[in-house]
């Protein structure tokens, strides 16, 4: 028994049943893209300097794309749950670990969009600016999780930067790069594949994590605080 396959089952679940909530009745898709759309273009403008630095350019890429890229997940983490048993086989548990966590974080920051979305809603609001987004930020509240959410990226980061050192784990990557498309599991492989490779560019990431990491811990700080200048150091 691999010990963190029971993190990975449940994560993977609760990002699942977050997913059928957006099917629902009477939940608006389109004011929930509109607040994940202008909490990605902030985190473009947040990091620019940083992410516009060839070395860093294809790792910043997947972080926007990975926490704020469309409701594509829904179809690969239904291939995640086709394809979990096998997966929890043939990987080390490290790895399990970093599927694990990255699939809490996509359920928190899922669960944070959708309350925040409600908010949006209630306040009547059709666009956003700081001020707003900062209404209802604290509106939701939940401190504890959102430390936990920067949290895991942070950490994230640093297991994907000490994994892109192990060739075996590149390869195997690689090696399951056929046969996971032929048995339609291409977005999944896809995913691995672009984390890994992005993460490898980097040689060592140290600085473009800590600098995000650091950066959005003192952000969630200001923004409980009623800062009128959240984003700005």
């Amino acid at each position: 028994m691999k010990r963190h396959a029971p993190h990975l089952r449940q994560a993977l679940a609760d990002s699942l049943a977050l997913a059928l909530r957006l099917d629902e009745p009477g939940f608006s898709l389109q004011e929930f893209e509109y607040l994940q759309g202008w909490q990605r273009k902030r985190l473009e403008r947040s990091y620019d300097k940083l992410i516009s630095q060839e070395r860093y350019s294809a790792a910043g890429e997947f972080f926007l794309a990975e926490l704020y890229g469309g409701l594509h997940f829904r179809e690969r983490d239904q291939e995640m749950e086709r394809v979990l048993p096998v997966m929890i086989r043939m990987l080390r548990d490290d790895m399990i670990r970093v599927l694990a966590e990255a699939f809490e974080l996509q359920s928190l920051s899922l669960d944070f969009d959708m309350r925040m979305t409600a908010a949006l809603i209630e306040a009547g609001w059709d666009e956003l600016d700081t001020a707003r987004y900062g209404e209802i930020y604290r509106a939701t509240g939940r401190p504890a999780e959102r430390a936990r959410q920067i949290e895991l990226i942070g950490r994230l980061g640093m297991e994907l930067n000490e994994l892109v050192h192990h060739r075996l784990v590149l390869w195997l990557i690689r090696t399951l790069r056929g046969p996971a498309r032929a048995a339609g599991f291409g977005l999944l492989q896809s995913f691995l594949e672009q984390g890994l490779n992005a993460f490898q560019r980097m040689g060592d990431g140290t600085v473009f994590i800590e600098t995000i990491w650091n950066s959005e811990r003192e952000i969630m700080q200001r923004l409980f605080a009623g800062s009128e200048d959240p984003f700005t150091s």
